[in-house]
């Protein structure tokens, strides 16, 4: 069982080499060598100094006296308990008038159906039969070529 894995594995890997298939694809171009960066001889001052920030006012300590209470609010009544009688039932519907016994007509009879022609016994000949045509078309060289037939046997068990 290992033998078969292992050779299922290596026709897998064949199988899965397909550099050899033809595709004749261009490299693709070298990408262009970026330009060394040169140093430059400049000078560069150093930032100015930034202004000191200017200064914030001090806040003053003023009284502030507190809001007015606010009134408690007004009791809430609580439910009672009180019975509640269920809907009115609805009226029973009328009683269903009885049916009657009344006559009914029969319906009309229909009228007979038109006679049906009879078939008359004619005699008509059969159609002309055409000569037979050969099924086998001989080639222009006269050779009669055969073609093998495949025997195939029963399972003799």
């Amino acid at each position: 069982m290992k033998f078969l894995i292992v050779a299922l594995a290596f026709v897998a890997c064949a199988y899965a080499d397909v550099s050899e298939l033809g595709y004749n694809y261009e490299q693709p171009a070298p990408a262009p060598a970026p330009a060394p960066v040169q140093p430059s001889k400049s000078y560069i001052p150093p930032a100015p100094v930034a202004p000191a920030p200017a200064p914030v006012a001090q806040p003053t300590n003023t009284y502030v006296p507190p809001a007015p209470v606010a009134p408690a609010p007004a009791p809430v009544a609580q439910p009672t308990n009180t019975y509640v009688p269920p809907a009115p039932v609805a009226p029973a519907p009328a009683p269903v008038a009885q049916p009657t016994n009344t006559y009914v007509p029969p319906a009309p009879v229909a009228p007979a159906p038109a006679p049906v022609a009879q078939p008359t016994n004619t005699y008509i000949p059969p159609a002309p039969v055409s000569p037979v045509e050969e099924v086998e078309q001989t080639p222009a060289d006269g050779y009669r070529y055969k073609t093998v037939r495949r025997v195939v046997y029963r399972h003799r068990a």
